[in-house]
């Protein structure tokens, strides 16, 4: 799964709303009950929006950005919260192959997964600083997002973890046969839905809103969130995160702040 956490990674909060095994059912059952008969997807669409819409301000225009193994979660539920928020929807694969003109399979009969991970990464760190995207990144296991070393450039967006009822269980069962879950677990929030496929477009938008509402409860719980991450960015995603340091941190773990007595860490350990 390639390197651990760098310096001054700690393990983010896990953020775990209603379980999308429920969003999914439930997302359909409110498309219809809202519908009056007519046009259900349209009116949760606009359900949707109006949630959306609610947090926009205070989310400050960071990106929001999409993890998990199963790819086409990622890009359906991507777009659709983008559609909401009136954000850009962007794919890391699509934009891999766009920029190398390779698909992705040749770069890896080339090159290695480890050569599809460095054009992933490039990727990551070219849309670090956009503001206003919804990013969909590679599934599988094989992507940049998968490997915790390539996380500098994604602790600056909004990163949500689409998992699947099936994978947690197997995962539960053999950690080992899934090691870029810990790699996910430095997303902001994670959905367990019921199943690793989004069939439908109001499936889409059932889990989009569980996002948004978990977007939401991050907000919440820290106004000043959405600036962390912009500041982040604007520092040059360092991998400070979540322990922000001064302009002048020189980048080891000895050489961070402590936030509590505000003297670097070697001076306490001296």
């Amino acid at each position: 799964a390639g390197p651990g956490p760098g310096p001054g990674r700690g393990r983010r909060r896990r953020l775990r709303p209603d379980r999308a095994a429920a969003t999914t059912t439930s997302a359909s059952a409110s498309a219809t009950s809202s519908s009056d008969g007519e046009g259900g997807p349209s009116d949760a669409s606009k359900t949707l929006r109006l949630k959306a819409e609610a947090i926009a301000k205070d989310l400050k225009g960071v990106t929001v950005t999409f993890v998990g193994d199963s790819e086409g979660a990622n890009d359906a539920v991507g777009r659709a919260l983008a559609s909401a928020l009136g954000y850009v929807p962007l794919s890391t694969p699509d934009l891999v192959e766009k920029i190398t003109g390779q698909t992705r399979a040749e770069i890896v009969e080339s090159d290695g997964e480890g050569g599809l991970v460095i054009a992933e990464n490039a990727v990551f760190e070219q849309l670090s600083t956009q503001l206003r995207c919804v990013i969909s990144t590679s599934g599988g296991g094989k992507g940049a997002s998968a490997r915790g070393a390539c996380w500098d450039y994604l602790f600056g967006h909004f990163v949500i973890w689409l998992d699947d009822v099936d994978a947690a269980a197997a995962a539960a069962a053999d950690p080992a046969a899934a090691p870029q879950r810990e790699a996910y677990e430095f997303a902001d929030a994670h959905l367990v839905m019921s199943t690793s496929e989004v069939k439908t477009q109001e499936e889409a938008i059932g889990i989009a809103s569980q996002v948004v509402a978990a977007l939401g409860e991050l907000l919440a719980g820290d106004e000043q969130l959405a600036g962390k991450k912009t500041f982040y960015n604007k520092m040059g995603c360092r991998g400070d995160w979540p322990t922000l340091q001064p302009p002048g941190w020189d980048g080891t773990k000895e050489g961070m702040v402590d936030p509590a007595t505000g003297k670097p860490y070697r001076d306490a350990a001296a």
